[in-house]
């Protein structure tokens, strides 16, 4: 399971490393090459941004709150869990629409085995979609890669993450010096 597309992080950060630009102008930049368009706009705004917009009006019907949150997201067709959120404070909508504050989402492989997590302060998730918006700080772990950030959209059915802001990615994928592109 790819959890984030290593191809667009590797390509902004690369971009942004050789050319000096940030991570935002170097995704924001015109690309010729029709698979790194696919994979840029495949996710775009207009499909989390009605979780972002809805992030006040379902904070403030949080009235009953469980703690201590334990849940699946999602399973694999053999029947195991795939992504289990764990929450300080959540409350489940009849819509479908969890909010959640401490949130950490564990990620496993096909086999139950742990693989990864996601870390924010607070999470909208929408179970229908299967995928959410986390306001504030974002950590996710894959292997031993990791990104950090402010702000950020996930899909557990489309494998994909966006960092909204302040990205930090940390990994060993890069192979060889980079200083002699410098």
């Amino acid at each position: 399971m790819i959890l984030y597309d290593f191809k667009i992080l590797s390509l902004v950060a690369f971009c942004a490393l050789l050319l000096g630009f940030s991570a935002r102008s170097c995704a924001a930049a015109e690309l010729s090459d029709a698979d790194v368009d696919e994979l840029f706009n495949r996710h775009p705004d207009s499909v989390w941004q009605p979780l972002a917009e809805s992030w006040d009006d379902v904070k403030s019907r949080m009235e009953s709150p469980v703690e201590n949150l334990s849940l699946p997201l999602e399973y694999y067709p053999n029947g195991l869990v795939k992504a289990r959120l764990f929450a300080d404070a959540s409350q489940i909508f009849p819509d479908g629409i969890i909010f959640a504050t401490g949130v950490k989402v564990h990620f496993y492989d096909e086999t139950g085995k742990r693989n990864g997590y996601l870390k924010a302060d607070d999470c909208i998730f929408d179970r229908e979609a299967s995928h959410g918006y986390c306001k504030g700080k974002v950590e996710v772990l894959k292997d031993s890669d990791i990104l950090k950030g402010v702000g950020m959209y996930f899909s557990i059915s489309s494998e994909f993450i966006k960092i909204i802001t302040e990205c930090e990615i940390r990994t060993n994928r890069f192979k060889g010096n980079l200083g002699r592109f410098l």
